[in-house]
């Protein structure tokens, strides 16, 4: 196996527990989304979400990486916010 193929069999290892991550928090989301309704309370969070975003940028090591892993965790953030809406609006 070249180093290629062995640089993409990481990535994809990588990938499976990203994606493994991402259901996790979206149960979770989930379990937000039941709170809210039963506390009609709002999607959107902006204090929230600005806290993430500090603590987002705080934790990241490599600082050059800053900027897309905001863009990351904001994506995140708003694909759990529409599923969010989807919840409440069934």
């Amino acid at each position: 196996m070249n180093e290629l193929e062995n640089l993409r069999e990481r990535i994809d290892t990588i990938d499976k527990e990203l994606i493994a991550l991402f259901e996790e928090r979206m149960d979770i989301v989930s379990d937000i989304a039941n709170y809210k309704i039963k506390n009609n309370l709002p999607v959107l969070n902006q204090n929230r979400e600005d806290v993430i975003v500090s603590k987002v940028r705080a934790t990241v090591k490599n600082k050059d990486y800053s900027n897309s892993a905001t863009t990351f965790i904001k994506e995140i953030m708003e694909i759990s916010k529409k599923y969010q809406q989807k919840l409440i609006s069934e």
